[in-house]
């Protein structure tokens, strides 16, 4: 892993909710999360497109015109990621509480929610708030190599 040394301005961008577009989200958190251990960025990545499809599929109901904003930021041991759509209020968090345990086998456990649940193990802290129109999902994700998981 590479040394971080200091907190990075925060950068906010608008991305089209498009699956086309996922190839731009990823190189902007590729970008910002450069100075982390790969295995890391690869699950902020993976948290981020998690995000992202969920939003186009189940938020807005397929590619549209509608923006996507994501805010990331790095320190010395953490990702912050800032997540915001506005699509339908829905906090994806409620769904944690409902998933069966992990030793139920996969012919019992219910269809969905498991992406969700990764996004809550991946990271520290996760939060859900509904900012007027706005979907914002906050999370706190360790880029060292202590992670969770």
């Amino acid at each position: 892993m590479h040394a971080v040394n200091k907190v990075a301005k925060p950068l906010k961008r608008d991305f089209m909710a498009k699956r086309a577009e996922f190839d731009a989200v990823r190189r902007h958190v590729e970008n910002e999360c450069a100075a982390i251990d790969f295995e890391m960025r690869q699950r902020i990545i993976l948290i981020v497109e998690e995000l992202f499809c969920n939003t186009i599929e189940h938020g807005y109901g397929g590619d549209c015109e509608q923006l996507v904003q994501l805010t990331v930021s790095v320190d010395a041991h953490t990702c912050h990621l800032i997540y915001e759509d506005c699509a339908p209020p829905h906090d994806p968090f409620t769904a944690i509480a409902d998933l069966r345990p992990a030793d139920t086998s996969t012919d019992q456990r219910r269809v969905g929610g498991l992406g969700v649940f990764l996004l809550a193990q991946f990271s520290s802290s996760h939060r859900y708030e509904r900012r007027g129109n706005r979907n914002v999902i906050e999370l706190q994700v360790p880029c060292a190599g202590d992670a969770t998981g």
